[in-house]
């Protein structure tokens, strides 16, 4: 199993929103940890991200700047580059997660809100190991994945009956 360090933050303005604990949150970065993956190694190095939840206008300014898209989105990831095997740990990236939008999306999408963070904290961590979902066979293999670890949790399919953008 991963050995993880996780830094969780909270801004101010979203303290007050149901938010998964860290417990929660760890268990699910973990699932995601648990698949073979190009930054997985022979050795023990410990996995390190962070997680921060963030408003709607935060967001709205980290998806225009890296992605070109002017809007709150739910979830962010930010990969970060391995480091050579001479250090104790891997720092895998950020995770950015808004979670108003993702409270709309799990009342829009009639999804229990723990599994919908689940879902986009296993989203997220798999792109950090290095999926993305930019071309179809892409997508078509990481929503796979995703499924495939959801159902482990017990969290049923999130792409059923879901409109891709």
């Amino acid at each position: 199993m991963s050995r993880l360090y996780l830094r969780m933050a909270v801004d101010d303005a979203v303290a007050a929103l149901p938010l998964p604990s860290r417990a929660e949150a760890r268990r699910s970065i973990l699932q995601a940890l648990s698949i073979p993956s190009a930054r997985a190694s022979a050795d023990d190095r410990i996995r390190e991200l962070s997680l921060t939840f963030v408003d709607d206008a935060e967001i709205a300014v980290l998806n225009a700047g890296y992605r070109g898209k002017a809007k709150p989105t739910n979830c962010l990831s930010f990969p970060q580059d391995m480091l050579p095997a001479m250090f104790r740990r891997d720092l895998l990236g950020d995770i950015v997660i808004a979670p108003a939008v993702v409270m709309r999306e799990a009342a829009e999408q009639g999804k229990r809100l723990r599994d919908h963070y689940r879902h986009l904290l296993i989203h997220s961590t798999l792109h950090l190991l290095g999926h993305d979902h930019e071309v179809a066979a892409e997508a078509q293999e990481m929503e796979a994945l995703e499924t495939r670890l959801l159902a482990e949790m017990g969290v049923a399919d999130p792409y059923l009956n879901q409109m891709h953008e």
